[in-house]
């Protein structure tokens, strides 16, 4: 199923013309085979009266000249398609009278040209079946009334054998065959235009019943794709068939409840973190009356982490709350203005500038993201180098993502440790020092920022150190956004 799938058509649109190109396909493939079976048989009863009416008037012919001419007389009145000949015998029900039949139908006729490529229309090959015999006569004739016809259908060989009793009780015995070729039914001009003015017009409703199916389920996506990413979107206006709007005002209700749901956790942690505060703040004036410095200093340095862990748990969910609308922005510039700025401030921090890229994201939550992976890399590797590179899907391939790549000269991290480190409150460094380890936030509101982008964060040891990798999707629905920003810049 899967080697067949991929040589079908991917979009909805391309699937329901191909299905609507097959139904036609098939309908015009079912009326010509009826056609050709109702032509078929249409023409045997016309061949049948036609040859019927011939045989009468050489009947006629036969009984008014003298026996001994009717041979010539009726080698003269032959044609291509019919053969006459006499016999005494009554026509029976055997291979002889067929033997016979196929004799005189291919030998040529005397005074006649070419047809075709022999004297004769028939090659021997074609009758090389030999019919079911079953004679049946016609007792009341329009043309003989007072005489009975004999008639044996060839269907095999596309005619009609055919017997009467002469007045001296000879029998004329004719044979109307016509080959395949004649009564194959041509197809007319008028019926292909008929199929093309069909396929343009059955063409022409696919495009838009295709256009009023996908065009919401475009919108569907594209939304879903903007709340994946972590922007506030605005509700969709249900349109197209039922079951799509079903499945729209579905995914309103479900944005409605998502956003209050994180709407009501930040709220509650901020008041958590609000009234925490203020018995933190209580804790360290009663500490300053502790007499033992040591023990005092003890109890402030707690009461210092636990005020830290309570400010980065508050920035942890406004980090999932987004604060920022999402546009697009020049993401070299923003990098480079971020790592001026921190140089500015003493850190040891270089970046590798690179062509504009632009970049459909919320730029302080991205700003924010990278500023805590550097101060992770100067924390334990002295120096950050921060690069920006373009994410291919092939040589000469559109750009399908933008890595950030941010490198320290650290001890590194060991590979059983790369995805704990991503967890709330987990650090690297194994002491409670916050001045050296921090609180253990700082990568889970990395990857919280980057994921809520549709892109990840990843780790990778080097021998010069560790570097982390923020990768930046670019999705469909910004590429437009993208390129227009990029003609701007350009």
């Amino acid at each position: 199923m899967t080697r067949f799938s991929k040589w079908l058509p991917q979009t909805l649109s391309a699937r329901l013309i191909l299905l609507i190109l097959l139904a036609i396909a098939l309908s015009q493939g079912a009326s010509l085979l009826v056609y050709r079976v109702e032509r078929m048989r249409a023409m045997r009863d016309i061949v049948q009266e036609e040859c019927l009416g011939r045989v009468v008037s050489v009947y006629r012919l036969a009984q008014a000249i003298p026996p001994e001419d009717r041979k010539t007389t009726l080698q003269a009145v032959e044609t291509p398609l019919t053969r006459y000949w006499i016999s005494r015998e009554e026509p029976q029900a055997d291979k002889k009278w067929v033997e016979t039949a196929r004799k005189h139908l291919l030998r040529a006729i005397s005074g006649m040209q070419r047809i075709h490529r022999s004297e004769s229309p028939f090659a021997s090959d074609t009758f090389q079946s030999t019919p079911h015999l079953s004679w049946r006569n016609i007792s009341t004739s329009a043309w003989l009334p007072e005489q009975t016809v004999y008639v044996l259908p060839l269907p095999e060989w596309n005619g009609f054998g055919f017997s009467l009793k002469l007045g001296d009780g000879q029998w004329l015995n004719t044979v109307y065959v016509k080959p395949s070729y004649l009564l194959s039914p041509a197809l007319t001009p008028g019926y292909y235009t008929a199929l093309l003015a069909t396929i343009v017009i059955f063409l022409m409703a696919a495009l838009f019943i295709a256009r009023r199916i996908s065009r919401p389920l475009r919108q569907l996506t594209s939304a879903a794709e903007r709340l994946g990413c972590g922007e506030q979107e605005t509700l969709l206006v249900p349109e197209g068939p039922a079951d799509i709007r079903a499945t729209m005002e579905a995914f309103n209700r479900m944005q409605i409840r998502l956003h209050r749901f994180i709407s009501d956790r930040t709220r509650m942690l901020a008041a958590v973190g609000h009234d925490l505060r203020t018995p933190i703040t209580s804790l360290r004036l009663r500490a300053e009356f502790v007499q033992d410095e040591e023990v005092r200093e003890r109890i402030i340095a707690t009461l210092d982490e636990m005020q830290a862990m309570t400010e980065a748990a508050l920035a942890l969910a406004r980090s999932e709350a987004v604060a920022d609308p999402s546009r697009v922005v020049d993401l070299n510039a923003l990098l480079q203005s971020l790592c001026d700025d921190l140089m500015d401030l003493g850190w040891d921090v270089a970046y590798h500038s690179h062509e504009r890229l632009p970049c459909h994201c919320r730029p302080d939550a991205v700003r924010r993201a990278v500023r805590n992976v550097i101060e992770n890399a100067i924390r334990y590797g002295s120096r950050a180098k921060v690069s920006l590179q373009p994410k291919q899907t092939g040589a000469g391939d559109a750009i399908t993502g933008l890595d950030i790549l941010v490198r320290d000269e650290g001890p590194g991290i060991p590979e059983s440790e790369h995805e704990k480190v991503f967890e709330p409150f987990v650090r690297a460094e194994t002491s409670r020092n916050t001045s050296t380890g921090g609180v253990g936030l700082g990568l889970a509101i990395t990857r919280s920022i980057i994921r809520g982008h549709g892109g990840d964060v990843s780790l990778h040891n080097l021998p010069e150190g560790l570097e982390v990798c923020l990768h930046l999707p670019l999705g469909e629905a910004s590429a437009k956004e993208e390129s227009d920003l990029a003609r701007r810049l350009w």
